[in-house]
């Protein structure tokens, strides 16, 4: 027995969920209490207007569920949304955003909203339903979250620095006066015999690989490039690095205008693109590595793609910490930190992807 519209009216008022609908004239057919509650607007000056846009922009625009009235594509609602939406994955046609509202409130608020078709018998859409949800809660701790994470990040960073620093002042020097020490004796022709003279010299072989390997850990603690010259140089040094010493050939290239970012969009990228290689190096068994690196007007668009022995990508990215993927884990929280968007792919005996975008 199908539900009366007064039943149904009173299904849709009890909601605890904040919702209204639409019909394919745009005119509000329904606007709960909890709608009511959320916009300070009693449900008598919406219902039979078209105006519920007013509830979150200063100017006309269409809302999301006017959007799904209209049935615009992802990019029609790209144009309004950006990057802030995706589709619903429950619901075919149905898509979700985030975004803040700073008409709403004493301090404005964030908002979750939802918005699907609503369709007859024949399948042709006649409505629209949206679901507004106050997110402004979780958005504050998760800004106290990102805020905690970059100071402990830039800790991280500060003493990595200060460690760089006092091993080049300190052992780099020492090593490097042990090194010269050895050859002025072997110079100098000392009454050594033939056994003295090869140990002495394996003794300057060792100092000099322990300088080398030095000077590498240095540059990985706090690359001076990075700091003097910038991501770009920096990231040419690192590739060309790895290319050398382990074999395996590395392809860095770069469109757009090089220029200079912020030092944390810098040194982020480059801890993301250092974790990367080291990854490769450690587990994909590749020879073949390209970084490549798009610099738009409005940010920066990062690839690291190997044709290793691949992994199977969990489904959550948050399972990546507990298969002990740390290294992963990090790339997307340094992503995160700076607002981006990080993709892993990766198909076994094919190699793995990993996409980065970052707005400047």
């Amino acid at each position: 027995m199908p539900l009366s519209s007064k039943i149904l009216s009173q299904i849709i008022d009890g909601s605890a969920i904040p919702y209204f609908v639409i019909n394919k004239e745009h005119i509000v057919t329904h606007w709960n209490r909890a709608m009511e509650a959320l916009s300070l607007r009693p449900r008598e000056d919406v219902i039979g207007k078209d105006d519920h846009w007013k509830l979150f922009y200063e100017e006309k625009r269409p809302s999301m569920a006017d959007l799904i009235v209209d049935e615009a594509s992802s990019w029609d609602i790209k144009i309004y949304y950006r990057d802030k939406f995706r589709e619903y994955p429950l619901i075919e046609g149905a898509y979700e955003a985030e975004d803040y509202f700073p008409r709403l409130g004493d301090e404005g608020r964030w908002l979750h909203f939802t918005a699907s078709p609503i369709k007859d018998d024949d399948g042709k859409v006649i409505g629209a339903i949206e679901t507004v949800i106050d997110v402004s809660e979780r958005k504050k701790l998760e800004n106290n979250l990102r805020y905690y994470l970059q100071q402990l990040t830039k800790a991280q960073e500060e003493e990595r620095k200060f460690v760089a620093r006092e091993l080049h002042d300190d052992l780099a020097q020492i090593l490097g006066s042990l090194s010269r020490q050895v050859d002025n004796l072997l110079r100098k022709k000392h009454s050594f015999g033939p056994d003295e003279e090869a140990a002495l010299d394996d003794i300057r072989t060792l100092l000099k690989q322990g300088q080398q390997s030095m000077q590498a850990f240095i540059q990985n603690l706090r690359p001076s490039l990075l700091d003097d010259l910038g991501l770009i140089p920096a990231l040419r040094s690192l590739t060309k690095n790895m290319e050398n010493s382990e074999r395996i050939a590395i392809k860095f290239t770069v469109l757009g205008e090089e220029k200079r970012f912020s030092s944390e969009v810098e040194l982020s990228v480059f801890r993301i693109v250092q974790e990367a290689l080291n990854n490769i190096k450690k587990h994909a068994q590749a020879t073949k590595v390209h970084v490549a690196m798009v610099i738009t007007a409005v940010g920066i668009d990062l690839t690291v793609r190997d044709n290793g022995n691949g992994f199977t990508p969990p489904e959550d990215i948050g399972d990546l910490a507990r298969s002990g993927k740390l290294g992963l884990m990090g790339m997307k929280e340094r992503v995160w930190l700076l607002g981006g968007k990080i993709k892993f792919s990766s198909v076994p005996g094919r190699g793995t992807a990993l996409t980065v975008h970052i707005q400047t």
